[in-house]
């Protein structure tokens, strides 16, 4: 049943128009809803419609939604990513632009490798270098491009906002422009080449545009609030004839202008379109205590769209925001972890309980002292899986077999040949072709060992991305490896025994197995009848995209940042370190941006479905080397307050905690009393 706003957004025919969906308000469900409606009703095909998502996860729920939703018959539209629909453009158009169909994309780690050696000619100093890499990061976010005339000006004005004067910019851009031949040469790809190329090649080839955006009737952009200028620049690409582009998000969940994201996209689409623009405030996930809470904090942000959250649940009898003060982290830490320990004790499943913070340093008190409770937990890894080397190499093993002019992927493989080293690789791919035609170039030892590479990847090719993992496992050269890696990390002098081994391994293969769930996924996303190269085309998006971590069938409570949390849900959080210096976070005694820091507070606190908790120690490590640092309480703390009375419990040596603790639990036990007597 939808409620009226939701209807109204569902019912949506035609033009632009922008959906304000606050925490909590069943922004998915109205937005598979409108797709079920356009795709059955109104008639449109599957091929005419596309949803742009910013997870692989999310985007796996809304397909699956949608096909419960729809009948036999009814195709399902393109569902992804930005980044995953721009590589499915270059893989079926790219040759237009130097990319071929089995173009593979290097992982974030070797792409700064290759442009740091580039860099490394005009600017020897390493700052500097990463300084222009920083500049590089930025050019491509905000879509521009140093083939284009019309962005050169721009382009300058990046540098100069990085520190470069125009000659440091002249000798940068002329290293810009040789990373991009020199990929193009290898048949590379960087995760911004799937934005930032699929849009040239649609502004410069204007019949492929015409062709791509007449095919479409209707464009769906999930979190609107987190597209960088570069996908607003795509997305006015694709804009169909009709101007049919939906924009969902909420810019008081914006929490990644860090990294680019620019969520004046939404008003400058609102102004530039003249968008309809609906408002779904209704929160069904929340207490009216944490509704209100996060809404008073919020409020105090000056620049963003004007909306009015508030509760649908009635208000339990103990709904409350809570303050936990301590003297120090580690008591802090035991407080929390002594809460979450009673409340299993008392029923409640792990997997219900979330622990959040601002830096993932934080997390090793937490774990220790859960460890000490018994309490299982699981941190939540996302793209920090792909910074393990066993991962990297299986996923290099996938991009070899996919492109076997990928040098970067060559050169970490070569690690399992003997003999063959840096000078090897080198003359393996000073032909410009297919480096294991070039063995006889190498010494028979590291020739040997090449030739029975190139065999493996050759078997790997065939079987494709879905069966990595078990070619991983029965591949001798790879296995091997992984063993090897397993027993020097157990140390010792002697041969490990069976057992000790096994348990090395297990997490190895843990990680590896959680790599292969996300290519699968991904390969769920495409025609089960795509080709091979198709196939590992989109299963490799994993090696840029990261991974969605293996979820365990064992209930475990959840660690992670507050950026990790984004679009999840527990019935009960805690937020360890609301202070200042953490929630706003300082960097050189200063807040960069406190707007953001605001709306990451909003954020971690509409996680919580039934309870919040928010933890502050008076001394804090905050992990800079400096030891333990007087913290006050967070200023948002006030900001909450303005809008919802927040209980103080204080903790601290000396102070009756138990006592206000336990009058709190009276007050509350007297409420829900008189209630249930009135």
């Amino acid at each position: 049943m939808l409620d009226d706003d939701q209807a109204r957004v569902v019912a949506h025919e035609d033009g632009p128009a922008v959906v304000l969906a606050g925490a909590g308000s069943g922004k998915t469900r109205c937005t598979t809803e409108r797709a079920a409606r356009r795709l059955t009703q109104t008639g449109l095909s599957g091929e005419a419609m596309v949803l742009l998502t910013f997870t692989n996860k999310a985007a796996g729920e809304m397909r699956e939604r949608l096909r419960e939703r729809l009948p036999d018959g009814v195709g399902l539209p393109w569902i992804g990513t930005f980044h995953s629909f721009g590589n499915q453009l270059l893989r079926r158009y790219g040759t237009r632009v130097g990319v071929p169909r089995n173009a593979t994309l290097m992982d974030a780690d070797d792409a700064r490798r290759m442009l740091d050696t580039l860099l490394a000619g005009p600017f020897s100093d390493k700052q500097r270098r990463l300084e222009a890499l920083q500049a590089v990061e930025a050019i491509n976010a905000r879509g521009l491009d140093v083939t284009e005339e019309a962005d050169l000006d721009a382009i300058a004005g990046t540098c100069e906002e990085y520190g470069f004067g125009p000659v440091a910019t002249a000798r940068f851009l002329e290293r810009l422009r040789r990373f991009e031949r020199e990929k193009r040469t290898a048949s590379l790809l960087d995760f911004s080449d799937l934005i930032g190329l699929a849009a040239r090649m649609l502004r410069n080839h204007g019949e492929l545009r015409e062709r791509v955006s007449g095919a479409l009737r209707d464009l769906t952009v999930d979190e609107a609030q987190d597209t960088d200028a570069a996908q607003f620049r795509l997305l006015d690409l694709l804009a169909p004839p009709s101007r049919t582009v939906l924009l969902v998000g909420d810019d008081d969940q914006a929490i990644y202008e860090w990294r680019h994201a620019r969520p004046e996209n939404m008003r400058d689409f609102i102004d530039g379109w003249g968008a309809t623009v609906y408002r779904l405030e209704r929160n069904y996930r929340s207490t009216p205590a944490i509704v209100s809470g996060g809404a008073s904090l919020v409020r105090h942000n000056e620049a963003r769209l004007e909306k009015n959250p508030y509760a649908v649940r009635a208000a339990p009898a103990s709904d409350r925001v809570t303050l936990y003060e301590y003297d120090h982290t580690e008591p802090m830490a035991d407080g929390v972890a002594d809460a979450i320990a009673n409340a299993v004790q008392r029923g409640t499943s792990p997997g219900q309980i979330a622990v959040l913070y601002r830096k993932n340093r934080l997390s090793r008190i937490v774990e220790t002292a859960l460890l000490k409770r018994g309490v299982p937990y699981r941190i939540k890894a996302g793209t920090d899986l792909l910074g393990y080397a066993d991962v990297r190499m299986m996923l290099a093993a996938g991009r070899l077999a996919a492109n076997r002019r990928d040098i970067r992927a060559l050169s970490r493989l070569a690690e399992l040949v003997p003999g063959l080293g840096t000078r090897g690789v080198s003359r393996l791919v000073a032909g410009g072709g297919d480096p294991f035609a070039e063995a006889g170039r190498l010494s028979p030892k590291a020739a040997a060992g090449v030739e029975k590479l190139g065999e493996a990847v050759d078997r790997l090719h065939r079987r494709g991305p879905g069966e990595l993992f078990d070619w991983c496992r029965q591949t001798p050269m790879i296995n091997d490896w992984l063993v090897q890696r397993a027993r020097r990390g157990l140390g010792g002098n002697g041969k490990p025994d069976a057992d000790a081994l096994e348990r090395a391994l297990r997490p190895v293969y843990g990680r590896m197995r959680a790599v292969q769930i996300a290519v699968r996924r991904r390969l769920d996303s495409i025609d089960a009848n795509a080709d091979l190269e198709a196939r590992w085309g989109t299963a490799l998006e994993v090696v840029s995209a990261g991974t969605d971590e293996a979820e365990s069938d064992e209930p475990k409570v959840t660690l992670c940042t507050v950026h990790a949390a984004k679009g999840l849900e527990w019935p009960e959080v805690h937020l360890f370190g609301f202070s200042e210096g953490l929630m706003p976070m300082e960097r050189d005694g200063a807040v960069e941006n406190l707007a953001e820091e605001r709306r990451l507070g909003y954020v971690a606190i509409t996680r919580a479905q039934d309870r919040i908790v928010l933890h502050h120690a008076d001394r804090l490590d905050m992990g800079q080397g400096d030891g333990a640092q007087k913290a006050a309480v967070s200023r948002f703390l006030a900001e909450v307050q303005a809008g919802q009375a927040v209980t103080v419990v204080d903790r601290r040596r000396g102070a009756t905690a138990t006592e206000n603790e336990d009058a709190g639990e009276v007050r509350d036990w007297l409420a829900e009393m008189r209630k249930a007597l009135g």
